[in-house]
């Protein structure tokens, strides 16, 4: 096993661990035990272990049957949550009760993905957001896992690096948005073992099969940039249910927008139902308007924009527009990644200043920067 600290990005501390699965998830915990700590110090993080372990709390049945749902259907990944655990120090259930925030009920709102495709050519960018508090513990970690595609995350210490934007060695670069649901699917998996799973797959088609048929007990909108296969995809999968939406398209091709609330699956339907009056519903409504509208401003058709530099540069401006960008307390943008396939390219801004990389290198683990 080898631990590399590497230069922040952007202000982004990052972390580079290679070895087998146990080594590497029980070192990822060990490693970052005391950022792990402070975020169980916070309100937020007690909110969400009373809710989900109190015996007569809210969520105490349906979370014990997502647990077991998700040992079942995902063993390598619900292990991984728990050597993680125990490298922190910290009892897995607490992991387990954070990482199945978004399964259990309401989980407030944040995340803005926004989609090319045009000729073969694939522009993918995220906005991670979540409550401001956690903004000094967002880092990034890469893990180099034995059997495994390296992956790269924008990770928040103590969750299963997979619910922000990941990009990895097979050339897939994913955004997930949550989005909520009324009533959890109780068969089903921990939406952020979904997403670990599907990132851990070799290439775009078998990412999309698991994002497509292994379903998530609350909500996450997928957002797949599959660079070998030229194709993005949009895929909703929420409490066991899954509708999707390709751009491999032709120049001219409307963008895939997502924010936090269904578009592609029926968000009226008994079970995904949420109350119209919910505040952080329209926030994300009028939040996809306005990012709608950043992206027609900045004219995002790749096919018709000859420099790679300039197309994730309009990208990310329209991410980070006014309205799409958030600075609230309860809603605060992170970091904003656009990755560039085609190009080899990442663009990446965090606490700090706009940083452009090689993307096959960022994934990997590598930072080779680009003028």
């Amino acid at each position: 096993m080898t631990l590399t600290r590497m230069e922040p990005v952007s202000g982004l501390p990052w972390t580079v661990i290679r070895g087998d699965r146990r080594t590497v998830m029980t070192e990822l915990g060990r490693a970052h035990a005391e950022q792990i700590a402070a975020w169980r110090e916070l309100p937020g993080w007690a909110g969400l272990v009373e809710r989900a372990t109190e015996p007569d709390g809210p969520g105490h049945d349906v979370f014990d049957a997502v647990v077991a749902s998700s040992r079942r259907l995902l063993p390598v990944e619900s292990q991984e949550l728990e050597w993680l655990a125990a490298g922190a120090g910290v009892p897995a259930a607490e992991l387990w009760a954070v990482n199945l925030r978004g399964d259990l009920g309401r989980d407030g709102t944040g995340c803005s993905d926004l989609c090319t495709a045009a000729a073969g050519r694939v522009l993918m960018g995220h906005n991670e957001d979540g409550d401001a508090e956690l903004a000094d513990l967002v880092r990034l970690v890469t893990l180099r896992i034995d059997g495994d595609p390296t992956v790269t995350v924008v990770w928040y210490p103590g969750m299963l690096p997979a619910n922000s934007f990941v990009t990895t060695s097979a050339g897939l670069s994913f955004g997930m948005d949550h989005v909520p649901v009324g009533v959890s699917f109780t068969g089903g998996a921990g939406r952020h073992l979904v997403a670990r799973h599907a990132q851990r797959q070799a290439d775009g088609r078998a990412a999309r099969t698991v994002l497509e048929t292994l379903p998530c007990a609350g909500g996450f909108a997928f957002d797949l940039a599959d660079g070998p296969g030229g194709r993005a995809d949009l895929i909703e999968n929420a409490a066991g249910r899954v509708a999707s939406a390709g751009a491999a398209g032709e120049p001219g091709a409307e963008p895939l927008h997502h924010t936090n609330h269904l578009l592609l699956l029926d968000g009226r339907r008994e079970g995904l139902a949420v109350d119209p009056a919910d505040p952080w519903l329209a926030e994300s409504r009028t939040r996809r308007r306005r990012l709608v509208r950043a992206a027609a401003d900045h004219r995002l058709d790749p096919s018709q924009t000859p420099a790679a530099a300039s197309s994730a540069e309009r990208l990310a401006a329209a991410l980070r527009s006014d309205g799409v960008l958030n600075r609230r307390p309860g809603i605060w943008t992170f970091a904003t990644a656009v990755a560039d396939p085609a190009a080899d390219r990442i663009w990446l801004q965090g606490k700090g200043a706009p940083w452009t990389g090689v993307l096959s290198a960022f994934a990997a683990g590598e930072r080779i920067s680009c003028a």
